[in-house]
């Protein structure tokens, strides 16, 4: 039984331990990921906003266009698991507590990862055009903005951690509750 929007949640015994602790495993390794490639395209952005050689500085743009390029499909293909299976479980679970709803919080986390895509945006439509002639200052703006993303989606993972994992862990507790 996979964790899925569509499925009906009716009552605590429809709920998979294993597929939960599955789930929350895979958002660690997922986020992993997403987090070293995040320090390697911050790091080569901080190299773009310090380097002298406008040559060097094209070349890295190029190759940190490519970086995030990849890094966006990998956040989408995330995001989109996120969107669909966890948070509608999550949700859907807490939505029958008498307790106060945890959408708000979920549409924190969708905003802040609108403004790190939109960061990542302004880099790419900046960058786009460089040229051989184009001003450091301009580089280093672009990378500027790659830079703020970084830290923003590195925040954002960190706020989603510390929304799911307690969630999770009060699943799996209600569930060992009920069963023994």
């Amino acid at each position: 039984m996979a964790i899925n929007s569509t499925m009906p949640i009716s009552g605590i015994a429809s709920s998979n331990p294993v597929e939960l602790e599955y789930a929350t495993d895979r958002l660690v390794a997922e986020h992993e990921e997403l987090r070293n490639r995040l320090r390697v395209i911050e790091a080569g952005a901080k190299e773009v906003i310090l380097v002298d050689d406008p040559v060097r500085g094209i070349a890295l743009v190029q190759d940190l266009r490519k970086q995030t390029s990849l890094f966006v499909k990998m956040l989408e293909r995330h995001s989109e698991w996120e969107e669909h299976d966890l948070f509608p479980f999550l949700s859907g679970y807490f939505h029958r507590e008498s307790v106060p709803s945890i959408l708000p919080s979920f549409w924190v986390l969708e905003k802040d990862h609108e403004l790190g895509m939109s960061f990542i945006q302004s880099f790419q439509e900046m960058s786009k055009e460089v040229r051989p002639a184009a001003a450091q200052k301009q580089l280093a703006e672009a990378a500027g903005h790659l830079v703020q993303a970084c830290l923003i989606l590195n925040d954002h993972l960190t706020m989603e951690e510390q929304l799911v994992f307690p969630l999770a862990e009060k699943v799996l507790t209600d569930l060992e509750s009920f069963f023994s």
